[in-house]
């Protein structure tokens, strides 16, 4: 089987020159089936990794043309219990190189050499990761706007610090002294 893989759409981007500690990339694959006969197939694809912290994005898209017998090609789109199907790793490997020149020039964490050593993501268990993403944002502006109501309002800080007061009195006179003791 023979393939040939085109660049259409590249994109490198870099949040920050602060130095985060990396751990990896999350990557999101598209492919997308665009003609197909007897002896080819062409897939649209695209990938999208996303450094985990998010300091860096590299966006890559194009065309895959996969040339050869059907059942050769079949087995290549073929995904098995949840495993990167081969056409994947193989668009990913001949991209590899383009990725760690450009990630290395630009100061960014290179993605690691095999697509199975980073996390690959179907693009549902992207959207997933959005909505827990909002759930925990909205969590924190709820808690936020607590805070702020407390630092607007002095009189639910003063009954505080009068409570916070009778608590430390109590303790103290629950404490024996030296002249309870002595009786």
């Amino acid at each position: 089987m023979n393939h040939e893989i085109g660049v259409s759409n590249l994109m490198f981007n870099k949040a920050s020159n602060e130095q985060i500690e990396f751990k990896k990339y999350d990557i999101n694959v598209e492919l997308e089936e665009e003609s197909s006969n007897e002896q080819k197939t062409i897939l649209k694809y695209s990938l999208d990794l996303t450094s985990n912290p998010k300091n860096a994005v590299i966006n890559i898209s194009g065309n895959t043309i996969l040339s050869g017998e059907q059942s050769e090609i079949e087995e290549f789109l073929k995904q098995e219990d949840e495993k990167t199907p081969e056409v994947v790793s193989l668009i990913y490997q001949e991209l590899f190189p383009l990725m760690y020149i450009i990630s290395k020039n630009m100061k960014i964490p290179s993605p690691a050499h095999t697509i199975s050593q980073n996390n690959v993501r179907s693009p549902e268990e992207q959207n997933g990761d959005e909505k827990k993403i909002e759930e925990k944002s909205s969590e924190t502006q709820t808690n936020d706007i607590k805070e702020e109501e407390k630092e607007n309002n002095p009189s639910e800080i003063e009954s505080e610090r009068m409570e916070n007061k009778n608590e430390t009195n109590t303790d103290l006179d629950q404490k024996p002294t030296p002249e309870n003791e002595s009786s």
